[in-house]
């Protein structure tokens, strides 16, 4: 081997570096992307400050340990991306056919819920009505008035207004209205249009978050996870309002010592894995930074009501100062795809992270989707603010795109992806 600019001899490192941060162990730096998908070469600040006024630094060949050095601890060194990422594509043959359904009325949100592979759905009204529309016979039957007190707006958190959200069961037989960035929601169930569970989800800083809610298939039944604190999940019968994680308040004063299995963590919007084994939480700590997590929902029902909080399940995925309440979905039982490639929001590269959740490991990382994400068939999906595109998770290329289509929600049963605008629901069928 041959002594190396950083002044070691040993293995070449995959980035170069300005001469500023050889030997550095977490220096502020930016990120110089090459060009050649997410690879990159790093400078100091300074010379950042000069390749903005047109004087590019030397990038030196440094080794492997110097590179790790300089960025591990990238959550908090990391300054910026210059540049642009590379997105590989992989052209393949896709039918782009909009089938545009006339709702039959004005619909506030959607949910799928499954009849086979029909197109069915469940429709909330901004009045807090929800029925049950069929997008191929055009059905519409009214099953249910919601009664979740209205809050007084706030002055919104990163722009994001209280609106109303519904949710529905993996058997479409119990729903939830909530406010999201609020306090209030309930559980209904549809056969009787009457409500099984009043929601309060905390008064401490709710406009920060959705309101955090998943059902669960549990034991031939129905399970509802809630927020019922700011740092605070339980899971309830859907059908009862019973509660099925019963353990003691956590509650301290300052400067009281904190009680055992105490949560300083600020819950956000929930989304259970495709069989209901995993809970991923898109929630934040102070200062404040986002930290999605995840836990064995199973293990939490049957084992651990403490699971939620310090449960030996329970990963942390990653830390994002000021980056919270993104895109995120299931690519696979295990497999979490996160919106977002950096440390913080003003670093953040319009991309994923996919992590096994298991193990709490990143497993693969690549630039280009942006948007709400929606995944099925070995295919992710992202919509986009111009149009849908449609992703390779294995090898993140980008192999279709769809213009002008942004979808809000995926129908697993039906194989499809739909938005609503202007009274129509707009269906496009996945390939896969």
């Amino acid at each position: 081997m041959d002594l190396l600019p950083c002044g070691h001899v040993a293995v070449a490192g995959p980035s170069r570096m300005c001469r500023h941060l050889m030997g550095s162990g977490g220096e502020e730096h930016v990120r110089l992307l090459t060009g050649r998908g997410l690879e990159y070469d790093l400078c100091c600040p300074a010379c950042d400050r000069a390749a903005l006024g047109g004087d590019p630094p030397e990038l030196l060949v440094a080794c492997e340990g110097c590179v790790a050095r300089c960025i591990d601890d990238d959550w908090c060194s990391l300054l910026a991306w210059r540049g642009e990422p590379g997105v590989m594509t992989r052209a393949e043959p896709l039918d782009v056919t909009i089938v545009d359904v006339p709702l039959p009325v004005a619909a506030a949100d959607l949910v799928p819920v499954p009849d086979g592979t029909n197109s069915v759905w469940l429709l909330l009204t901004a009045d807090g009505r929800i029925g049950r529309f069929d997008a191929g016979s055009g059905a519409w039957d009214l099953l249910a008035q919601a009664t979740v007190p209205d809050e007084p707006d706030h002055e919104p958190w990163a722009g994001h207004r209280l609106r109303r959200r519904l949710h529905a069961c993996p058997s479409g037989r119990f729903a939830a209205v909530v406010n999201d960035y609020g306090q209030h929601g309930q559980v209904i169930d549809l056969r009787t249009g009457q409500p099984t569970l009043t929601l309060h989800g905390g008064r401490h800083e709710p406009e920060t978050v959705p309101f955090s809610l998943a059902f669960l298939d549990y034991q031939g039944g129905t399970a509802v996870v809630h927020r019922t604190d700011w740092n605070r999940l339980d899971i309830s019968d859907a059908a009862t309002g019973d509660l099925l994680t019963g353990r003691r308040p956590t509650r301290y004063r300052q400067g009281e010592p904190r009680p055992e299995h105490y949560l300083d963590y600020f819950h956000g919007a929930l989304h259970a894995s495709p069989g209901g084994q995993w809970i991923a939480d898109d929630g934040w700590v102070w200062h404040p930074v986002g930290m999605p997590t995840a836990w064995n929902a199973r293990r939490w029902l049957e084992d651990d009501p403490w699971e939620s909080e310090d449960g030996p399940t329970r990963r942390v995925l990653c830390l994002r100062a000021y980056h919270w309440d993104t895109p995120m979905c299931w690519t696979g039982e295990n497999l979490l795809a996160i919106s977002g490639i950096g440390s913080d929001d003003e670093a953040m590269l319009a991309g994923v992270r996919i992590f096994d959740v298991s193990t709490g490991a990143e497993v693969a990382a690549f630039a280009g989707p942006g948007g709400p994400l929606f995944a099925a068939g070995g295919r992710l999906y992202a919509a986009a603010a111009d149009g849908l595109t449609v992703w390779d998770p294995a090898s993140g290329e980008l192999t279709g795109t769809i213009t002008g289509f942004i979808p809000s929600r995926h129908h697993l049963a039906a194989g499809e992806l739909a938005g609503i605008s202007d009274g129509i629901l707009h269906r496009w069928a996945t390939p896969y």
